[in-house]
């Protein structure tokens, strides 16, 4: 299972260490949205093409309030796709031969981390 932490600096991705990091704070996915479903990732499947939107509908995507990226969690470990102000909040990833999806992540700058299971 992929962990998330944040410090004042930065959000940290941990895939590797079995107990918590000392000194960050774990972050929570959230599942729902009460806010129009901008936040939970949409996740469509194209053969070993993933291909994950964030929210049913556009979330903004200015320098003051943006999606960072969008990471997936697969049986054999994961991908991440960063994003920028301006980009459009989409990315597709391709999956090895053999590997599946377990779940996909998506981490807003004003409203957190939030998660779609496969």
């Amino acid at each position: 299972m992929s962990r998330f932490y944040k410090d004042d600096k930065a959000v940290l991705l941990d895939v590797f260490e079995k107990n918590p990091v000392s000194g960050l704070n774990l972050l929570e996915a959230n599942v729902t949205d009460a806010a129009g479903e901008k936040h939970v990732p949409v996740i469509e499947k194209d053969g070993q093409d993933i291909i994950v939107r964030v929210g049913e509908v556009p979330h903004p995507m200015m320098e003051e309030h943006y999606i960072m990226g969008v990471y997936i969690e697969t049986k054999q470990g994961g991908q991440l796709c960063r994003f920028q102000p301006g980009d459009e909040p989409r990315a597709v990833f391709t999956l090895a031969p053999g590997d599946e999806l377990v779940a996909a992540y998506e981490y807003c700058n004003l409203h957190g981390l939030w998660k779609a299971d496969a």
